[in-house]
């Protein structure tokens, strides 16, 4: 399949999203609210933790950054990935896959990427604004690779996830519902907003492999604040995850005989 095509598919369905949020101006409006309000949410928790650690300036440092990280990453999930892959049980019983398999573009890109919420882009835009708040705030004084490392991880952890949830939700070939497995997959993706120090020594290496929510959060914002060589295995992790997600697909097609089954 020519990776043009596909390009101009989905820049075609960005605008049709685009368009379709602008004729119902006061639903974009609400949503694009409500992802704000929801990231507003999730910095209290981060608030509380970081008010009782004014002894360790770094731990209300890291905290604000990786907030920030973490409402970017998340914006991009949401506004690209997140909704396809929360339809894609339904797509699947309501036999939606069928037609995505015999259109001129590659199944898995049409199942799941096509769904498209440009409102929730509002996250990313908030994330920027603390980043650029902390920054200033802490006076920083990061180097071009340190922010070069945290960006490539940002976007590692950021394809990694979306792999980790896609594995998720492309069990409904072989169950009936995932609908609470999709719950718990955005759930788990929240513990990504928290510096991994927070957690025990055993989900700390959790969040980075098997279910790595801290890649598209804290993780990057680690590297920004003291880089380590780890930048060589970013490119491992993202052909890992992919080759994961990919064998998954595969095998679930090759079960999938129609919504009749």
């Amino acid at each position: 399949m020519n990776g043009r095509v596909v390009f101009l598919v989905w820049v075609k369905l960005i605008r049709q999203a685009v368009a379709h949020d602008l004729q119902f101006r006061s639903q974009a409006w609400l949503h694009l609210l409500a992802s704000v309000g929801e990231l507003v949410v999730g910095i209290l928790p981060v608030l509380v933790l970081t008010g009782y650690a004014d002894y360790d300036p770094a731990i209300a440092q890291a905290s604000a950054l990786t907030v920030g990280t973490f409402a970017v990453t998340t914006g991009l999930m949401d506004c690209f990935v997140s909704l396809g892959l929360r339809r894609f049980d339904l797509a699947l019983r309501r036999g939606e896959l069928d037609l995505a398999i015999i259109r001129p573009v590659p199944t898995v890109f049409y199942a799941v990427l096509r769904w498209i919420e440009p409102t929730e882009l509002g996250k990313c835009l908030t994330g920027i604004a603390i980043l650029v708040v902390a920054t200033r705030v802490y006076d920083l004084d990061v180097q071009p690779q340190a922010v070069a490392s945290m960006l490539v991880w940002a976007f590692v952890g950021s394809v990694a996830y979306c792999a980790f949830w896609a594995d998720l939700a492309f069990l409904a070939f072989w169950v009936q519902s995932i609908q609470p497995i999709n719950d718990l997959a955005a759930a788990w993706r929240g513990s990504g907003q928290y510096p991994r120090r927070f957690f025990p020594r055993a989900f700390q290496v959790i969040l980075v492999s098997f279910a790595p929510a801290a890649l598209s959060g804290s993780y990057p914002v680690e590297q920004l604040l003291e880089p380590t060589a780890t930048l060589v295995f970013a490119p491992i992790v993202l052909i890992a995850a992919c080759s994961l997600t990919a064998f998954v697909w595969r095998r679930g097609l090759v079960r999938y005989d129609g919504a009749s089954t």
